[in-house]
């Protein structure tokens, strides 16, 4: 099972996809008109106050989704820091097509 995960992973290259989404929905919350002040209260400026780290995948069955997937999932710390302070997930489908993301603090 593992080494059938690693494969769609591989082929889909979701991890980098992951990071690709991660990366737009951080600079929408920077300049976004709601959400801009918000972050400055964080201390989160440009993409260099933060290191967003590979937490992991993982292959997920649920009942809340009719279907089986692949989540991926992001951690956020902000610069100098060792705890976690947001996390972002991505949830594709078992080809590689991209379900729906989130990003939240902790």
């Amino acid at each position: 099972m593992r080494q059938e995960l690693d494969n769609i992973i591989k082929k889909y290259d979701l991890i980098n996809q992951t990071f690709e989404n991660f990366w737009e929905t951080y600079d929408t919350y920077l300049t976004d008109e709601l959400t801009k002040e918000e972050s400055k209260s964080y201390g989160l400026i440009d993409r260099n106050s933060i290191r967003a780290e590979l937490y992991g995948y993982s292959f997920c069955v649920s009942s809340d989704l009719s279907f089986d997937y692949i989540k991926v999932t992001v951690d956020c710390f902000l610069k100098g820091k060792t705890m976690r302070f947001a996390t972002y997930w991505c949830i594709y489908s078992l080809d590689g097509e991209l379900f729906d993301d989130c990003f939240y603090g902790e």
